[in-house]
């Protein structure tokens, strides 16, 4: 019996291994990016992206610097939704591992006022795309996200969908 779950311990441990290995280096920063993510590790996050990335979050506006719009919204959902997670479902990459698709849940609870969202301390789930695409040496060089902001609001309590603060 103790042979049979070495075996099976060890056969687990060869299939992670063997499809992590798999994973092409756009799939892998997009695999990092969502982990350090989860954390809510902001810094770690920044480690991953190309000096001049860009960051497209299509529902607020057009796109802009890593620093202005990524950091900046990362640290405003951390703090107002400070139990923020995601559960990515899948990521998939193109043929030539420049670009990864990403299908993620992101949910969290308010706890405080942000993104025009008076607090009403409730909880949102929104299923989200990320666009990610990369450099030679595995740094992201932009970054582009989509997901049904009007879902979002509602969630939240917000009955007035314009996008305005």
């Amino acid at each position: 019996m103790r042979l049979i779950r070495t075996l099976t311990a060890s056969l687990t441990a060869a299939v992670v291994f063997s499809t992590a290995a798999l994973a092409g280096p756009a799939e892998n920063a997009a695999g990092r990016f969502f982990e350090r993510y989860d954390a809510q590790d902001v810094d770690g996050m920044v480690e991953l992206f190309a000096e001049g990335a860009s960051v497209h979050y299509v529902p607020f506006g057009p796109p802009g610097s890593l620093e202005e719009v990524g950091v900046a919204g990362w640290r405003g959902l951390i703090d107002a939704f400070p139990d923020l997670s995601n559960d990515v479902r899948s990521i998939r990459e193109t043929a030539d591992g420049r670009f990864a698709y990403v299908d993620v849940d992101i949910s969290g609870t308010q706890a405080k006022d942000a993104f025009g969202i008076e607090n009403q301390g409730r909880s949102y789930d929104v299923r989200h795309l990320f666009v990610v695409g990369i450099d030679e040496e595995g740094l992201i060089t932009e970054m582009t996200a989509f997901w049904d902001n009007a879902t979002w609001f509602r969630q939240l309590g917000r009955t007035d969908l314009t996008a305005g603060e």
